[in-house]
């Protein structure tokens, strides 16, 4: 008989971590995309409001 270093309910309590971390880093991503993207695009201009933006969309998503 094997015996595991977890037990089945740690190892799920692992998984969900991990799947919030990825979930948080995607959305971290897609903030960064747009932002780079509004950049690109110059639609806030550049320098304070970009950066306002920025604050407004991770509080928006990340929060």
């Amino acid at each position: 008989m094997r015996t595991y270093k977890f037990d089945p309910k740690e190892v799920e309590v692992q998984n969900k971590t991990s799947e919030q971390d990825k979930e948080q880093a995607a959305l971290e991503a897609l903030v960064n995309y747009a932002i780079e993207c509004a950049r690109d695009a110059n639609v806030f201009g550049s320098g304070e409001a970009l950066e306002q933006a920025k604050r407004h969309l991770v509080r928006s998503v990340l929060l």
